[in-house]
């Protein structure tokens, strides 16, 4: 009973409840736009300590301290200053092969560590880099591929510049590196290869597939909103699917065939998109979850893979660097 004494009917209990019910949908429909688009844009930045000793106990950091390394600064759009380092060793020097990683969501350039000796052992020098937000770079929004697409592309003009050799240019990218390496063959046809290990789609694809998961269908498209509203970024405009349409750029796309975070489908998809436009083919890597697959393969197989698919592709005539004796 009310404090009155009178009697609450059931219709005010059920409209107390309704009401409840809907502004506790309405907040967590709320928090999906915003707390969905805020963690994704704004990043945990991890030191290059940090990730070196990730890559250190995964045993993929390698032979990446026995190699020169010289440290520079690109602008990339609006003038956003990307901290990069040439990773390089007499061999590689003049060869005119080059290779630009870009790395994954909460990492940096150090996570480069464990792509870098099947490069060096194919004779390319390594270009390595802070995505936005990242690293050594100021804080900034970071859109999961697409102002970083743009900031790669100015990176791959600078390296053309910079070095005045480049007689091959490839692209590596791992989970939202991919997202980039794939979204700047909307600006440049200065790619002259692209491996793209673990990548999503598109950014709309990712955010709805996480929440569809989950069965929670209509929070992806809060997270749509979210990314609109809150940071100006149309997350179905993060489309490495959608940027290799007319695209010939051969693509070697790499996938953990267990991989718990980026569905496979991905990978296979932008396959079977690929494979309208170029040269391309397809390694899912049995028994790797996200970014494992060059720990559970192994630098030798991993190296294979790219050798073999540069030569399928007629991209380069494969040289290795035997090891000293």
């Amino acid at each position: 009973m009310s404090k009155s004494g009178k009697k609450v009917s059931g219709k005010k209990v059920l409209k107390i409840v309704l009401i409840s019910l809907a502004v506790f949908i309405v907040l967590n429909l709320l928090g999906a736009a915003i707390g969905t688009s805020t963690s994704i844009t704004h990043p945990k930045r991890a030191s290059y300590d940090e990730v070196a000793r990730e890559m250190k106990e995964n045993g993929v950091y390698g032979d990446f301290d026995s190699y020169d390394k010289e440290d520079y600064i690109v602008k990339g759009m609006d003038g956003y200053e990307l901290h990069c380092a040439k990773i390089s060793t007499p061999e590689t020097t003049g060869t005119g092969k080059y290779l630009i990683y870009s790395h994954g969501h909460q990492s940096n350039m150090y996570s480069a560590s464990k792509y870098c000796d099947s490069y060096i052992a194919l004779g390319f020098t390594c270009i390595i880099y802070d995505q936005r937000g990242h690293g050594a770079n100021e804080k900034a929004i970071c859109s999961m591929g697409g102002f970083e697409a743009q900031d790669l592309n100015f990176l791959i003009e600078d390296t053309y510049t910079r070095y005045g050799d480049v007689d091959i240019l490839g692209l590596q990218g791992e989970s939202m590196g991919t997202s980039t390496s794939l979204n700047v063959l909307k600006y440049t046809d200065k790619v002259d290869f692209v491996v793209a290990d673990c990548g999503f789609e598109s950014l709309k694809f990712m955010a709805h597939d996480m929440y569809n998961d989950m069965y929670l269908y209509p929070f992806g498209t809060c997270a749509d909103i979210g990314f609109k509203l809150l940071y100006g970024i149309d997350d179905a405009e993060v489309s490495g699917i959608d940027a290799l349409k007319g695209k010939g750029v051969p693509i070697l796309f790499i996938h953990g065939a267990d991989d718990d975070w980026i569905d496979v489908q991905n990978s296979e998809d932008m396959y079977a998109e690929a494979q309208k436009y170029g040269y391309t083919e397809l390694w899912l890597v049995p028994g790797a979850k996200h970014a494992r697959s060059r720990q559970v393969a192994g630098e030798a197989e991993y190296r294979s893979h790219i050798e073999s698919f540069l030569e399928s592709a007629g991209v380069i005539e494969v040289n290795v660097i035997e090891e000293a004796a």
